[in-house]
């Protein structure tokens, strides 16, 4: 009797099928963030969105509420007839996809946080950021928004690259409304939706990821563990903004996230 490895060398590779992403800038940003990411998706067969969300860019209006970032996020799903969407969020875009889901989870996928915030539910995002980083909002003016200084985004978000990368991708960032941050979120649906199998979810972690420091609030696997035990997880080299450093290999691996 000849023993059967359990893997099949001589199996023809499959094809995969395609899948639709909507991929979610993080805050300061906008859907011009995911250039590289979506020009690598689109080369392999995919369909890619790279919405902007409200109040991102340059003079968006600050007066706006985190409501109004998801209600943005809902209607370009919407007018755009989208369906089976892998929707993708990056940094605080977590918040904005975990409330669209709530709103429209027949149309939904799957989930990929990618370096995510999974808040709490109750929580408002600055609830998630160390007890040290509160003065950053703080010092908000509510008139002109908030935009992280250059000193905290160049050494915790872009840690794995140089000045000058770090100083480009600064150089095009603009302040977003203070409520996007600041903002009680009500998530019992979302994390009710996760219970019962009606959404799933994925966590895309760049094991060089410190916008939020290590330990009790680092990003993972803290945000991980609350989409539930079958959040499927996906470790990726390359630090906050892999989008920039490394979009090839994220795109593989939003594609090992999205798919069934």
């Amino acid at each position: 009797m000849t023993a059967t490895s359990p893997t099949r060398l001589d199996t023809p590779e499959q094809p995969q099928p395609r899948l639709t992403f909507v991929l979610v800038h993080g805050a300061f940003q906008t859907g011009a963030a995911w250039e590289y990411v979506a020009a690598e998706l689109r080369r392999r067969g995919h369909a890619v969105h790279t919405p902007t969300i409200a109040g991102h860019g340059p003079n968006a209006p600050m007066n706006l509420t985190h409501h109004d970032a998801v209600a943005s996020l809902v209607g370009y799903l919407r007018e755009h007839n989208l369906s089976d969407v892998v929707l993708v969020g990056h940094s605080i875009a977590g918040s904005y996809i975990s409330k669209a889901a709530e709103q429209l989870p027949g149309l939904i996928k799957r989930l990929v946080f990618q370096g995510a915030f999974a808040a709490a539910d109750g929580n408002a995002l600055a609830d998630e950021f160390p007890p040290e980083d509160a003065a950053f909002f703080g010092m908000a003016d509510t008139a002109h928004g908030f935009l992280l200084p250059f000193e905290v985004v160049r050494e915790r978000a872009c840690n794995d690259m140089d000045f000058a990368t770090a100083d480009a991708i600064y150089a095009g960032m603009s302040p977003i409304p203070v409520a996007y941050f600041t903002d009680k979120l009500d998530l019992k649906v979302f994390y009710e939706l996760i219970g019962k199998g009606e959404v799933r979810t994925s966590y895309i972690n760049p094991v060089n990821d410190f916008a939020l420091p290590p330990g009790e609030f680092g990003a993972f696997p803290r945000f991980a563990q609350r989409l539930g035990p079958l959040c499927r997880i996906v470790q990726v080299q390359g630090a906050h903004y892999v989008m920039v450093t490394r979009p090839g290999e994220l795109a593989e691996a939003l594609i090992q996230a999205g798919r069934d």
